[in-house]
């Protein structure tokens, strides 16, 4: 599992970006946190402002465009969590971060992170989140 779109404050719909090209020689997963690093896609990393999530698998290459669904106001997100939790982890963290892998949330850093975490399911692992810390 990874970053999954759930539903928007405001009723809005995904905002998607198609025409962006990936980096070179990086693969993508469907979900991934994702920012822009000299006018392309990247993977996002711990203490990276989120732009996006990447909406399809994406192999390694050259020029390839990978398409992007907008991390925007309002929007919610499901995730799941790795690492041994941090006694911060907690419902209303607003600075979780995301793991190395891209693709959940690290729970045992919960400083200067792009996440705020509104519910945390502990029997599942998973949890909602906002991002916070936007790039776009």
């Amino acid at each position: 599992m990874a970053f999954s779109w759930v539903y928007n404050d405001f009723g809005a719909p995904q905002r998607r970006v198609s025409h962006i090209l990936a980096t070179n020689s990086e693969a993508f997963v469907k979900g991934e946190a994702v920012k822009l690093a000299s006018g392309r896609w990247t993977k996002a990393g711990n203490g990276d402002a989120v732009a996006g999530f990447a909406t399809q698998k994406l192999d390694a290459g050259t020029d390839k465009v990978l398409e992007v669904a907008l991390a925007r106001e309002g929007d919610w997100y499901d995730a799941p969590y790795t690492g041994t939790p941090d006694a911060g982890f907690v419902v209303g963290v607003g600075t979780a971060d995301v793991s190395t892998d891209g693709l959940s949330i690290l729970s045992s850093d919960i400083t200067g992170g792009a996440f705020a975490v509104e519910e945390i399911n502990t029997n599942t692992k998973t949890c909602r989140v906002k991002v916070k810390n936007r790039q776009l």
